[in-house]
This record gives C-alpha cells, sequence and structure tokens, in this order.
C-alpha cells in the first residue's frame, strides 16, 4: 500500500496531471487510458526512469512493461517484488 501511494505521488509530482484528486485512484486505476491517470507512452518511459531510479527496477522487454504498467495495483506489485532500494 505504501509503494503505491508513492507511485502516485511520483505521478502526480512529475506528469500533467492538472490537480487531480489522488485520493480516487485505486489499484484498479488504469496507468494509460482515459480513464486512468491518462499517461502516454513518452510520459510511461518517464514515470519509468523516476521508478528505476527511485526503486532499482528494470523492465527486460516491451511486452513485460505492458504487463506491468497495466494498473497501478500491478505496478505497485512489481516495484515491491524487485525493489533495489
Amino acid at each position: 500500500m505504501q509503494t503505491m501511494e508513492e507511485i502516485k505521488q511520483l505521478i502526480s509530482a512529475n506528469m500533467e496531471m492538472a490537480g487531480a484528486d489522488l485520493a480516487q485512484f485505486g489499484a484498479d486505476t488504469p496507468i494509460f487510458g482515459e480513464n486512468g491517470f491518462g499517461l502516454d507512452s513518452l510520459e510511461a518511459v518517464e514515470l519509468f526512469m523516476l521508478l528505476q531510479k527511485k526503486y532499482g527496477i528494470t523492465i527486460e522487454n516491451m511486452q513485460q512493461g505492458r504487463a506491468v504498467f497495466k494498473d497501478l495495483g500491478t505496478l505497485a506489485a512489481y516495484v515491491d517484488q524487485h525493489r533495489q532500494k
């Protein structure tokens, strides 16, 4: 749960969220698309770089990246399992 909150803060601080209420985003919130954070592919790369710097995670390929960035809960679980710091 703490990791999910940290990721929401990273997204809010570094992406164009237009003052979105972070409390409305839960584990099933999609990273992409209008029904979620609404990030595009460039923002996803930026988010990955932020997560890599903060937690030392890696993603092996695009297919794995799509699965990891499915929604906030999946991303937080991946970070928890693979964090280096």
